[in-house]
């Protein structure tokens, strides 16, 4: 295999697959990029298994071929050669040699056909949604994504197709949240899927604020295609929990406030909390509701009296005060509502008005407070 290439546009096209190519894998040559170099177009591809994303882009070629190249190595040096052209060529026996400038380096490759093929989808269905809502599903749900490995049920989000609406969901079992498109429409085609965090992490990346996008569902994996790149990604092959059955209905007492003031003050009183629990207890009063932690560990200590309106009986309530905020900050509007039942029930949280077509519901655990 022989091309030359600019540096810049190689280097563009290794970051991107620089992200899917794990640093340390119990397959090594999954630590490769594949190079594919058919006339004068060249693919890169990388994989985790789980994960594939393949860009291609137009050198001027000399000889077709395929290599797999260790993946941090040839990152490294094309990030670090001078601005122009770089020739790069491979031998029978594996040896690539790059030239750029007046540098010549030279580094074991792998033949290509020991790489992983690209998996393929069966049982194809598109779903076609505005690039601009689906990374705004994305970012609104993404933040409850469970970072437990022994729960991959909970390590996606699960996407649920219907015919007249598109729900994506997140929990990690401590806060949950809900955002249901009801401007969507998917004519026949129904399903439930769980897509891993990392492959939406990655197509938001390629996601803009105008056009549509196809997102291609197939019997195991899940797929988005732009002019250039392909990203394909397993399915997480498991049992989402009855979310809505845990949404409450009934709870009673209402919680208002500033958005800002009250993710400020949460900011203040964590830095006082235990390290680990990060627990906080708000009391609240019609007539005087107050915020505080205390830290055994530490001997430290905070108490703000908070500039909230409350309507409901007295309650004293403790949560995680990294989960709260987080939701908060979740919340575009202004002020923030956060309905309440008891010390131990689950809360609501939800923005003062919906978006036009959209329906956003948080929800958040409290933590039992020390005595």
């Amino acid at each position: 295999m022989q091309f030359s290439v600019s540096k810049n546009l190689l280097l563009s096209h290794l970051h991107k697959v620089s992200k899917v190519a794990p640093i340390r894998s119990t397959m090594p040559i999954l630590n490769s990029v594949l190079f594919v170099l058919n006339n004068n177009d060249l693919t890169l591809r990388a994989s985790d298994i789980e994960i594939t994303l393949s860009t291609t882009f137009q050198v001027n070629g000399k000889k077709d071929g395929n290599i797999a190249i260790p993946s941090r190595i040839i990152y490294d040096i094309v990030n670090e050669v001078e601005e122009g052209d770089m020739d790069l060529t491979s031998s029978d026996d594996g040896v690539i040699i790059i030239t750029a400038g007046k540098g010549k380096y030279e580094i074991m490759g792998r033949p290509g056909e020991e790489f992983p093929e690209m998996p393929s989808l069966t049982k194809k269905n598109n779903i076609e949604i505005d690039s601009k809502v689906l990374s705004r599903m994305i970012q609104k749900t993404v933040i409850a994504v469970s970072r437990d490995e022994l729960k991959p049920s909970l390590s996606g989000v699960l996407f649920q197709v219907r015919k007249d609406e598109l729900r994506t969901v997140a929990t990690d079992g401590h806060r949950l949240v809900c955002l249901i498109r009801k401007d969507f429409k998917s004519s026949e085609y129904e399903r439930e899927i769980i897509i891993p965090v990392k492959f939406l992490n990655l197509i938001s990346t390629y996601l803009t604020d105008e056009g549509k996008v196809n997102i291609v569902i197939g019997e195991n994996h899940v797929m988005m295609e732009t002019d250039s790149t392909m990203i394909l990604s397993r399915i997480i092959d498991e049992h989402f929990p009855d979310y809505e059955s845990v949404i409450p209905n009934d709870n009673d007492k209402l919680l208002t406030a500033d958005v800002k003031y009250l993710t400020a003050v949460l900011r203040r009183v964590s830095i006082f909390s235990n390290k680990t629990t990060h627990q906080i207890s708000i009391s609240l009063n019609r007539e005087l509701s107050k915020i505080n932690t205390i830290d055994q560990e530490s001997r430290s200590s905070a108490n703000e009296t908070l500039d909230i309106i409350y309507e409901g009986d007295d309650l004293n309530i403790g949560f995680n005060a990294e989960y709260l905020r987080e939701i908060v900050k979740n919340v575009d509007t202004k002020t923030v509502s956060l309905k309440l039942k008891t010390s131990i029930s689950a809360s609501l949280v939800l923005p003062e008005s919906q978006v036009e077509n959209e329906e956003l519901i948080m929800l958040l655990m409290p933590i039992r407070l020390s005595e």
